[in-house]
């Protein structure tokens, strides 16, 4: 009797730290995503890459051009995915967006954005979470391109 008590003791330390250090895992510190690229045209598609923290794999699969504008999952190639709500748009100075030229009649534009993740699976980010960043739109063909990372938090 007094062996099976102990052995059972025995099982249960190891046991009861591998739950607690699996529970402090899960409610440790939160995930920061930077991606510092964005290639794609506004009525197109669009990928996001050089992403670095979570489990992005670097970067997004294929996404629809309108879901960065309504909101949205992006799926990213190492399977995990983050939903973001639709961003709230600004706009700001373009003057650092590719083909922006002084003085020029036509020029790109560009926009703050922010907003809401409503979910996440895969990646460690707090739902809800939040993403920032300024996208720039060309003068021609509507291309698209990060003006400053996107920080998903």
């Amino acid at each position: 009797m007094r062996r099976a008590v102990l052995l059972a003791a025995a099982l249960a330390l190891p046991l009861s730290g591998v739950t607690t250090v699996a529970l402090a895992g899960e409610a440790g510190a939160a995930v920061t995503i930077v991606c510092t690229t964005l290639v794609g045209t506004v009525s197109g598609t669009s990928v996001i890459s050089g992403c670095t923290g979570g489990n992005t794999g670097g970067n997004s699969n294929t996404l629809s051009s309108l879901s960065l504008v309504t909101g949205g999952p992006v799926s990213w190639v190492s399977g995990s995915s983050t939903t973001f709500g639709a961003p709230v748009v600004a706009a700001t100075s373009a003057k650092k967006c590719p083909g922006y030229v002084k003085g020029a009649t036509t020029n790109p534009t560009a926009d703050k954005i922010s907003g809401v993740v409503t979910a996440d699976v895969g990646d460690g980010i707090k739902v809800p979470g939040k993403f920032k960043g300024a996208v720039c739109v060309s003068a021609t063909g509507g291309n698209l391109s990060l003006l400053s990372p996107m920080k998903i938090t």
